[in-house]
């Protein structure tokens, strides 16, 4: 159910519903009407809750599994991914070393 994801994805993100509510433009009232009075998002609501927690709407329909979506990238790691892809392989190593080091992982 839409619900049991939503509180899944405020757990996972250690907010709660009000905070969600401020942080994502959506009002405090309609937030409450989905988890206290089982009502579903419109279209609008439910772009911007997969927008805030970077998922798929598919996610919060249950029609996709959230580590099967990748949230389009931001402009800094398009940038990065640039910087990559056109260094040396050298210059490369160099890169992934330092972001394992300062909390990347390898994969």
């Amino acid at each position: 159910m839409f619900i049991d994801i939503f509180q899944e994805l405020l757990a996972e993100n250690s907010l709660n519903k009000k905070q969600f509510a401020e942080q994502s433009g959506i009002p405090y009232p309609t937030v409450i009407g989905w988890t206290n009075l089982n009502r579903l998002p419109d279209y609008t609501a439910l772009k911007k809750i997969a927008d805030f927690f970077r998922c798929s709407a598919d996610v919060l329909l249950e029609r996709e599994e959230n580590d099967k979506y990748t949230p389009p990238l931001s402009a800094d790691e398009q940038r990065l991914l640039l910087c990559y892809r056109s260094a040396d392989a050298k210059t490369q190593q160099a890169l992934l070393h330092i972001a394992e080091r300062t909390g990347g992982e390898q994969k």
